[in-house]
């Protein structure tokens, strides 16, 4: 049977049409995949950037916990410093705690943030509560600002100052030692060196500030700064290049307290009013007697 010019044509194009529908479902590239439900989402984020320091369940007991200074929260232990509200675990999670293990994860998707504010809330709610009464010493860190480090070994610092000279942290055992760590390019920083330097003047003998500066290689270069806002106080810096990530120094100031017998007594970040109460009655608590 003869057939017409139009309707071979036509069949040649649906038989075209057909391969390209075949061929081209098997070169599509497979769909995404569906995100997970907000209920799964949590655990999932929870488990993959969490556990391994505030544990499976919250309760601090991660494999990385025992490295932590200071160690992981404990979910359902209280007290907190704010209340475990969704809003005050969001700003921990996307902002991080300068000076300890909690980085900030501001990166992550807004999904995966709101679903492991939602976890986190459940694992310090959901279950019963346990209390732990803060010790007088601890009462008065954070009284201060400082977070507990107490009974911690500083990592190693070793120092220079302009005329060469080296000093370690066993060269003021049996002095309560401060260590300042700070730039030449912190206005906080260096407004509050003459606060510091009055307050080792005050305790002469019985406490030692250590100004540890973090962005200059060169202790003359440090000193002459120094020498602008506190004449006769010593800058230092760290012979290493390794001291300021040794003691985690995310922002500046920062200043450890370390006690006469060599262990650490805590840290904190930030510039504070080294004549107000609560730091003066920080510091007489821990200087020798």
């Amino acid at each position: 049977m003869k057939v017409s010019f139009p309707v071979a044509a036509a069949g040649v194009v649906a038989a075209t049409l057909a391969v390209g529908w075949v061929v081209g479902g098997r070169l599509r590239p497979p769909a995404e995949p569906a995100p997970a439900p907000l209920s799964y989402r949590g655990p999932m984020v929870y488990q993959t950037y969490c556990a391994s320091c505030h544990g499976p369940d919250g309760r601090g007991d991660g494999a990385a916990a025992a490295e932590l200074r200071p160690p992981p929260r404990d979910f359902a232990a209280r007290p907190w410093r704010t209340e475990p509200t969704p809003d005050a675990i969001r700003r921990v999670t996307v902002e991080g705690i300068p000076g300890t293990g909690m980085a900030s994860f501001r990166t992550l998707p807004a999904a995966d943030i709101d679903a492991v504010v939602a976890h986190v809330h459940r694992l310090a709610t959901a279950g019963p509560v346990t209390t732990k009464s803060p010790s007088a010493d601890e009462k008065a860190l954070a009284d201060a600002g400082f977070v507990s480090l107490l009974g911690t070994a500083p990592p190693p610092l070793a120092l220079t100052d302009a005329a060469g000279r080296s000093v370690r942290l066993k060269d003021h055992a049996g002095k309560l030692v401060l260590i300042h760590f700070w730039g030449t390019g912190c206005t906080h920083c260096i407004k509050e060196v003459p606060a510091l330097t009055a307050l080792e003047r005050r305790h002469a003998g019985r406490l030692a500030v250590l100004h540890v500066c973090t962005d200059e290689d060169d202790p003359a270069a440090a000193q002459t700064v120094l020498d602008r806002v506190a004449p006769g106080t010593t800058a230092f810096v760290e012979e290493t290049g390794l001291g300021a990530a040794r003691y985690e120094v995310q922002s500046l100031p920062t200043v450890w307290l370390v006690a006469p017998d060599g262990t650490a007594v805590g840290r904190a970040a930030g510039a504070r009013d080294w004549a107000a109460d609560p730091q003066a009655k920080l510091v007489e608590r821990f200087l020798p007697k």
